[in-house]
């Protein structure tokens, strides 16, 4: 069915629940185009070149024990249209000593199954698919899956390599492809596939959002629809709480010409954006076995760097959801009727052992200080007073905030909630932000343009958490003075906390990696010696689980 008259830029459906928003926060609106808030006062769009056939994009995926990566990477270079230009970076979780094709390496199932294979896809020059030709494209990350930590640990990880491809980018010590602010740095999952010429539609897509900052991201539909060119794309507007916030209840938009402006809800999914936005809001790699808040969290540290998220207008990326989620083998190891996986033993345990892990060692080494991590410190970072451990340090929240995994500059945490619709207090959403929105504008600084590399050169050098300077210094094109100053403008970003004393802001005063206080001291010796009465107990059987949980990612 068409669009109506009044349709013309599409529709985006509000939901039906009456008795939550109004007549006024149900059914369907026609999607206004115009976002700015007054004339002339519109997103930033300077950056208006690109080479849709030849830009290049970087992709991460993390995958857990997934059979289906390597039709995930074979439909990635055989979908697009130039699938030279594309650099993707995997993070695999396997068992080391199963030989199911749940844990076989991701690259090499694809090699052996797809290569000049005459039934398959070819690629888009007409010729057969051969991993060979791609081998500058891909790397590989292998871990053990028993060590696994949730998908913000594995993320976080990828996160990193893309931060140490743009540092090296001009020295020759990049991991893979050097990575420029320019760039398009993508998300997505390990069991999906992508419609025909994907890489020249998102670019186009994500042009057609006018804005330097947009981040085209959605929960996207089911693998059924490629190729198919739907009319409507899932929409992501509903948050609600539980132990931290939460998407939920995924709307739609129907016949949209453009990129639709959303309430900051961010999805792991799907993201697509310039690489900046990847380098300036990287994975946190404190938050292990976070399952809830990743995607809020991040949304809100999007908008507070001054990005904007978009729900795409066309669907060119799905996903297997029967395919992944029915997957007996991720449910129950060990079946008998999984099938086997030819791999060279010892090839196969270098993997695990030879990972250099030497690019995210400045983050690995404060791991036993950073305190504290996971779900707490995602609420702490959003404002969020846990009755159970309240916290009264002022410090300790600053810490987080104004540090490199916490807010940015653009604008405050109060501008956030009022833009979502949601509270901290109450801890409910109050409107219905599904529909048209107002870009929230801030101040065109030079930190946040392409005169700064959109940003990038001076987070680089913000703390990580209590160092008395950045442990890395600033990359070769960087134009920061170093120093490991916070942002002046951080003393004003408007934060809503509980905690005695207020969130303060401004550089952290600090000679000494504990010089905030003894109490976290303390409890950072207290938290090693239970890890490592929990490692000797552990090993003695007595604290060994039954079987090893599923990860979700």
């Amino acid at each position: 069915m068409p669009p109506a008259k009044n349709h013309t830029w599409g529709v985006a459906f509000l939901g039906r629940d009456e008795k939550s928003w109004g007549k006024d926060g149900i059914g369907n609106t026609p999607i206004d185009p115009n976002i700015c808030p007054s004339p002339g006062q519109c997103p930033y769009y300077r950056d208006r070149e690109h080479d849709l056939d030849n830009d290049k994009i970087h992709l991460v995926i993390a995958s857990f024990r997934d059979q289906l990566c390597p039709r995930t990477l074979y439909n990635l270079f055989t979908r697009a249209k130039n699938p030279h230009r594309i650099f993707v970076r995997v993070l695999q979780q396997l068992k080391p000593d199963s030989d199911l094709v749940d844990d076989a390496d991701c690259w090499e199932m694809a090699c052996n199954t797809y290569n000049n294979n005459p039934g398959t896809n070819k690629l888009n020059n007409g010729q057969p698919f051969n991993c060979k030709d791609f081998e500058k494209n891909v790397e590989m990350v292998t871990i053990d899956a028993g060590l696994a930590k949730g998908p913000c640990d594995a993320r976080s990880k990828l996160s990193a390599l893309i931060e140490h491809d743009y540092r090296h980018a001009k020295d020759g010590k990049h991991r893979l492809e050097p990575v420029d602010v320019r760039d398009y740095c993508m998300q997505t999952d390990s069991h999906m596939d992508f419609s025909t010429g994907f890489d020249n539609g998102l670019i186009a897509m994500f042009h057609r959002a006018e804005n330097d900052r947009a981040v085209l991201s959605t929960y996207v539909a089911d693998m059924t629809q490629n190729n198919q060119d739907p009319k409507e794309v899932p929409h992501l507007c509903m948050i609600t709480f539980t132990s931290t916030w939460r998407n939920w209840g995924t709307k739609y938009i129907r016949w949209a010409l453009k990129p639709k402006l959303t309430n900051l809800v961010w999805g792991a999914g799907m993201s697509f954006q310039k690489c900046h936005a990847e380098l300036n809001v990287p994975y946190d790699p404190y938050l292990d076995n976070v399952f809830d808040g990743e995607e809020t969290s991040r949304g809100i540290r999007f908008f507070s760097h001054g990005y904007d998220v978009y729900t795409p207008d066309k669907v060119l990326v799905t996903h297997d959801y029967v395919g992944h989620q029915s997957n007996p083998v991720i449910h129950t190891w060990g079946r008998k009727n999984a099938k086997k996986a030819t791999v060279a033993d010892e090839k196969r345990k270098a993997k695990f052992d030879n990972v250099d892990w030497s690019y995210m060692e400045h983050l690995t080494k404060l791991k036993g200080t950073v305190y504290p991590d996971g779900v707490r410190r995602i609420n702490i970072l959003m404002g969020i007073q846990d009755a159970r451990h309240p916290h009264k340090d002022a410090e300790l929240e600053r810490l987080i905030v104004d540090g490199r995994f916490g807010l940015g500059t653009a604008r405050t945490l109060d501008q956030a909630y009022q833009f979502a619709g949601f509270s901290n207090k109450d801890l409910k959403m109050h409107e219905n932000r599904c529909g048209n929105l107002k870009w929230v504008p801030f101040e065109d600084r030079d930190e946040f343009n392409e005169k700064n590399d959109w940003g990038v050169a001076s987070n680089l050098q913000r703390r990580i958490w209590n160092e008395t300077s950045p442990l890395l210094p600033a990359p070769p094109s960087s134009s920061s003075s170093g120093g490991g100053s916070l942002p002046a403008s951080s003393l004003s970003r408007g934060l809503v906390s509980n905690s005695d004393g207020g969130g303060g802001g401004g550089p952290v005063a600090s000679s000494h990696p504990y010089s905030h206080g003894s109490t976290y001291h303390t409890m950072g010796w207290v938290l090693m010696l239970v890890l490592v009465l929990g490692g000797f107990l552990h090993r003695s059987g007595v604290l060994r689980p039954k079987k090893h949980a599923k990860q979700l990612l």
